[in-house]
């Protein structure tokens, strides 16, 4: 019988498992592995827990008075915004609740973690709940917070403990599900603290209304593309913005009779732009100069004389598509994206005159906007409109155009050479001198705007580090493929770019929202000031300001830490820093 011989494939090796090792045998390799670092281990250990006694004594002591905080929380979240008007930030909460919730399940975010690594984050829970409870028995005054502490942290680490000896390594759950479970703890921590049934069950509500719009974000899934549902989503997120703080939250009453007179006329504008698109995209190059010209004109023209600023701003922004027409409607699909384009911005910028001349029906005495929630207006509008600006003053710094590098140059450093306190006054004080007759802002407006401006100059600054990290290798090859430079610099270059200086990004964010506090030197009640200046000097309150400025920086330290870690979660997913 001939033997014959076959080419059996071999059975993958399974990969390694990864090996675990104890505390101890980590401390004796990292801490203790040699006398000088075990000795520098020792001391820095006994300044740590020396300082964190004497903040637990702080804390702890019979003077503190904490029992202020719940009391004021409507305070230190909506400051001077009518009590008999709250349903509005309620309303504003649930949609920012609902679009959370339909953004998780239909982006996807969330995936899946290692059983080990939530099991490890319950056992650090419960070790640094026993330590602060241990420590702060040596506090002046005992407490039923202290006897949860111990109790609670005693739990936990046994049960994280125990916990870890079973579960198997490879094992994982949905993100979904772990914060599913942390949302119930935070309710059930709601309804534990002291507060009014008015506060606890629409918190309550608000939980509710994440998990529903999150289930409804996965039944929409299956029926729309992912691409679609990331477009709606993106676009409701950017009008949510407006229609809470303008509508929502603001509660305008419009006199129509000042409006009719130029509202037809700015629709007609409206209406008349995707022609005007048309035209300039189908023309030759003089004839769409000519027409731009004209429309540039008209919109110079406007305002030397009473025209309605409606009417003038959006002739200024009809002749900034149109300029940009023959570079990016050239072709019919993107005419279309043009035409779109234009009704959106246009009705949005409609839609923002409307809201922003009616009188607000807040029975209010001063500005309608306080406490966290005016921050929060000023850290996300900040960053979402310096933005843009920042990078087109990075493109228009690296230009080649001297005209647009100069501008550029000149407004980047004359603002990077004035601190914010600076810039703030010039947006309250100044601007307003500069404005038609009848004209003014809102304080919380004119800070947005100060505020946009000076961060835009240091934004530009770290976008344009992150151009000049791209190699000229990639210009050179879009220019070889036929791009044109707009094509080279939206789909190559700029991407790139943007990719690079994320961590810069996220500390310029991160910087912003602490520095939202300085708009307290121009009247503004932000959380700080609230946590500074109203809370405090209230009849019930007195006597507690330090217990007011650690609270909110432990709100400012929760914000802050929050961006680094969804920064870092973004770094990696998209790979920055790897090669």
């Amino acid at each position: 019988m001939n033997e014959e011989s076959f080419d059996l494939p071999l059975p993958a090796e399974p990969p390694p498992k990864a090996s675990r090792i104890g505390w101890l045998d980590w401390a004796r390799k990292n801490l203790f592995n040699s006398g000088f670092n075990g000795t520098l281990t020792v001391m820095l250990t006994a300044g740590l827990l020396l300082l964190i006694l004497g903040v637990l004594r702080f804390v702890f002591s019979p003077d503190r008075r904490w029992e202020v905080m719940p009391p004021n929380a409507a305070n230190y979240v909506v400051e001077a915004y009518p009590r008999e008007d709250l349903l509005n930030m309620w309303w504003s909460l649930w949609i920012v609740a609902a679009l959370a919730g339909f953004s998780t399940a239909s982006w996807g975010m969330g995936g899946q973690v290692s059983v080990i690594k939530v099991v490890a984050s319950v056992r650090a829970i419960g070790a640094t709940a026993l330590v602060v409870g241990v420590l702060s028995l040596w506090s002046p005054a005992g407490s039923a917070t202290q006897t949860v502490l111990v109790v609670g942290g005693v739990a936990l680490f046994g049960v994280g403990v125990g916990t870890m000896r079973l579960v198997r390594q490879e094992r994982e759950v949905s993100v979904a599900r772990v914060l599913a479970i942390v949302g119930a703890l935070l309710v059930g921590l709601v309804w534990y603290m002291p507060l009014e049934s008015s506060t606890t069950w629409p918190l309550t509500f608000t939980a509710l209304v994440v998990v529903a719009f999150h289930w409804f974000g996965k039944l929409v899934s299956q029926w729309l593309s992912a691409r679609s549902i990331k477009r709606v989503i993106t676009i409701l997120w950017v009008l949510s913005f407006p229609v809470i703080y303008l509508h929502i939250q603001r509660n305008p009453s419009l006199v129509w009779e000042e409006v009719t007179p130029w509202l037809p006329w700015a629709c007609l504008l409206i209406a008349a732009g995707p022609a005007v698109i048309r035209v300039v995209s189908r023309a030759g190059r003089e004839q769409a100069a000519g027409v731009n010209f004209l429309l540039g004109a008209v919109a110079i023209y406007s305002w030397a004389i009473q025209w309605p600023m409606a009417i003038r701003v959006l002739f200024l922004l009809l002749t900034l598509f149109s300029l940009a027409t023959p570079t990016f409607a050239a072709s019919p699909k993107a005419r279309r994206v043009f035409y779109w384009t234009w009704l959106a911005g246009g009705l949005c910028t409609l839609y923002l005159f409307l809201m922003g001349i009616g009188s607000t029906d807040l029975a209010t005495r001063g500005h309608f906007l306080g406490g966290i929630n005016l921050t929060i207006l000023l850290a996300v509008g900040g960053t979402a409109l310096s933005f843009p600006l920042g990078v087109m003053l990075a493109l228009g710094r690296t230009s080649s155009m001297p005209i647009f590098r100069i501008l550029s140059i000149v407004y980047i450093e004359v603002v990077r050479g004035v601190p914010l306190i600076t810039v703030l006054f010039f947006g309250d004080k100044v601007i307003p001198r500069f404005l038609p007759p009848g004209l003014d802002f809102a304080g919380e407006a004119k800070a947005l705007l100060a505020i946009t401006a000076f961060s835009a100059a240091y934004l530009a600054e770290n976008v344009r580090g992150g151009l000049q990290a791209v190699s000229k290798g990639q210009s050179e090859a879009s220019r070889a493929l036929g791009m044109t430079t707009a094509q080279m610099t939206m789909l190559i270059t700029l991407p790139q770019a943007l990719r690079v200086v994320i961590p810069a990004l996220v500390g310029q964010a991160i910087a912003l929202f602490k520095d939202t506090s300085l708009v307290a030197i121009i009247g503004l009640a932000d959380f700080l000031r609230v946590a500074r200046d109203i809370v405090p000097n209230q009849p019930d309150s007195l006597g507690s300001i330090l217990e007011n400025l650690l609270l909110a920086a432990l709100v400012y330290w929760i914000f802050a830490f929050s961006f680094s870690r969804a920064s870092l979660r973004l770094e990696r997913r998209l790979g920055v820093g790897t090669r």
